[in-house]
C-alpha cells in the first residue's frame, strides 16, 4: 500500500524561510540538540531561525511573529495550538507511537497532530500508524540522528569480554502496555540457564505487580529494579551490559536500542514495529518473535555462546550509530519545511 511519504533526501531550492523551532524540554543532557544542530546549519541552507520555548498552557501573544513556518520538535499541544492560532505552517517532528496509551488520550493528540500541515517522523512503522490516524498532512521521512557517539567504546569490549556473568539491561515504563512484554521477559529468564543478571530502569503504575511477578518466577538476587535514571547513567549501564533486551518493540523509532549501540552493548529485539528497520538480524543486533519466550531465550544463549559474536554485532553497531548523523537528520527536515512554503 503506497504511503504519502515525500523523499526528503534531495534538497532543493527554496525562498528564505524564517522559521520559528519550539524545542523538546524532555530531551536528554537538558539540550534540545535537534533544534541546536538545525539552527547550526541554517545559514548555509539560506534561511533564518529563532528558538522559542513554549510551556503547557495559553502561549502569550506575538508567538512566531515573523515566521513563515513553525516546527515544533516532539509533540507539544500547547505550541501547536499557538502555531495554528498565529496562522502558521505547522510541522511536528514525532518519535512516539503513542502505542500505551488508551482510546481516549490518543484521540486527543490526534486532534492536536491533525492541525499540523506536516509531520516529521523517524520510520516506515510510524508513518503507517499515523495514516492510521486518519492525519490529513504530509508525511516526511526524516532520519533519526544520536548526539553523543561515545570515544571509548573498543576498549569496552575487552572489558565486557573478560566478564563471566551474563549482565543485561531493559527500561519499561510499567504502564499496561508494557506488561505482555515484561511477562515474556521474565518467562525467557526462567528458561536461561547461564549466570544472567538483569537490571531493569524505569517506573511506572504496574511496578509493584511486576515486582511480584519477578519474585514468583526469577532468583531475586538476579534482578534489579533501577528505577528512573538520568540519560548519563543509563548509558553507563549500557557499558556494563552484555545485552539489552527490549520486549515490546512497539516505539516509534528505537532510540534506546540506538543508544545500547552507541555504548557497545547489543541488542536482542522483537521483530516488530520499528525494530527491523533498525537491526538486522545477526549483523548488528538479534532479533527475536515476537509474543515467543523461547525465541528470546534461544538469542540469548546465541550471544553468549556463540564465540565472536558479540564482538561482531558491537562492531556493525557502531558502525550503525555513525550512519544516524546530524547532516542527514537536518538536511531532511530543511527539505521538508521547504516543501511545505514552496
Amino acid at each position: 500500500m503506497g504511503m504519502p511519504i515525500a523523499d526528503a533526501n534531495i534538497e532543493k531550492k527554496s525562498r528564505v524561510m524564517k522559521i520559528t523551532l519550539v524545542p523538546d524540554q524532555t530531551s536528554p543532557y537538558g539540550e534540545d540538540a535537534f533544534c541546536r544542530e538545525f539552527c547550526s546549519r541554517a545559514a548555509a541552507r539560506g534561511h533564518q531561525t529563532q528558538i522559542t520555548p513554549v510551556a503547557p498552557g495559553p502561549v502569550a501573544s506575538g508567538f512566531a511573529q515573523g515566521s513563515d513556518v513553525v516546527l515544533i520538535n516532539s509533540y507539544q499541544s500547547a505550541a501547536i495550538r499557538a502555531a495554528r492560532a498565529a496562522g502558521k505552517k505547522t510541522a511536528v517532528r514525532l518519535i512516539d507511537s503513542f502505542t500505551e496509551l488508551p482510546a481516549e488520550e490518543l484521540a486527543a493528540i490526534r486532534a492536536d497532530l491533525n492541525q499540523a500541515d506536516a509531520l516529521l517522523m523517524p520510520s516506515q512503522y510510524l508513518a503507517r500508524l499515523a495514516a492510521g490516524w486518519g492525519f490529513a498532512g504530509r508525511f516526511h521521512t526524516v532520519p533519526y540522528a544520536y548526539d553523543r557517539v561515545r570515544a571509548n567504546q573498543i576498549t569496552l569490549v575487552t572489558i565486557r569480554a573478560s566478564r563471566t556473568d551474563f549482565q543485561i539491561i531493559t527500561s519499561s515504563k510499567f504502564n499496561e502496555s508494557c506488561r505482555a512484554g515484561l511477562e515474556l521477559l521474565i518467562s525467557a529468564l526462567a528458561e536461561l540457564r547461564l549466570d544472567w543478571h538483569l537490571s531493569i530502569v524505569g517506573t511506572g503504575p504496574i511496578l509493584a505487580s511486576i515486582q511480584d511477578r519477578v519474585r514468583q518466577r526469577l532468583p531475586a538476587d538476579r534482578v534489579v529494579f533501577a528505577g528512573d535514571l538520568p540519560h548519563l547513567k543509563v548509558m553507563e549501564f549500557f557499558r556494563a551490559a552484555k545485552a539489552y533486551v527490549n520486549p515490546s518493540g512497539e516505539e516509534g523509532f528505537p532510540s534506546m536500542a540506538l543508544y545500547a549501540l552507541s555504548e557497545g552493548c547489543p541488542v536482542v529485539v522483537p521483530r516488530i514495529g520499528a525494530m527491523p528497520e533498525l537491526i538486522s538480524d545477526g549483523k548488528n543486533g538479534l532479533l527475536f518473535d515476537p509474543g515467543r519466550p523461547a525465541s528470546l531465550t534461544s538469542n540469548l544463549v546465541k550471544l553468549w555462546a556463540e564465540r565472536g559474536l558479540s564482538l561482531q554485532l558491537i562492531a556493525e553497531g557502531i558502525k550503525t550509530v555513525e550512519r544516524h548523523t546530524w547532516d542527514a537528520t537536518v538536511a531532511a527536515a530543511f527539505t521538508a519545511l521547504e516543501d511545505m512554503v514552496r
